[in-house]
């Protein structure tokens, strides 16, 4: 198995919404993550936020089927935030523009957490801030 990744909620909404400009993308990206059979990392507040979006966007019960998908999932692993990411994270959130969400500091954390540069997601902080948005940044 490769060194894992972690996910950002931009790649998966993206890869459940045919309408999204980043669908292909994250279909492309996503079926080389699988070729590739590499192992997912999402953080804990990364799966609220999809549940969030989808119950607000979609309803409740796409909501629920997604949900489900995440838990069933043999290549995603949720991972719960713990108080060293937490702080990381804040650390992190500290010196960032306006523009960038905590969720992405927690993101970026965890990559660190799991010694990988590669997040799967479009926001374009990760890169600003030396990560690889796998399949769209070089190595």
């Amino acid at each position: 198995m490769n060194e894992p990744l972690i996910i950002d909620s931009s790649a998966f909404i993206s890869l459940g919404t045919i309408t999204d400009s980043n669908y292909i993308k994250a279909t492309e990206i996503s079926t080389q993550i699988h070729n590739e059979d590499r192992t997912i990392i999402m953080p804990g507040e990364i799966f609220t936020e999809i549940v969030n979006v989808a119950g607000k966007k979609i309803g409740h019960k796409v909501a629920l089927d997604q949900a489900n998908k995440i838990l069933d999932s043999k290549t995603i692993h949720i991972e719960e935030t713990t108080s060293a990411v937490r702080e990381s994270a804040l650390s992190k959130f500290q010196v960032q523009p306006k523009s960038v969400s905590f969720t992405d500091c927690i993101v970026m954390a965890f990559a660190d957490e799991f010694d990988t540069s590669e997040i799967f997601g479009f926001d374009s902080v990760f890169r600003k801030n030396g990560y690889i948005r796998i399949g769209i940044d070089k190595k």
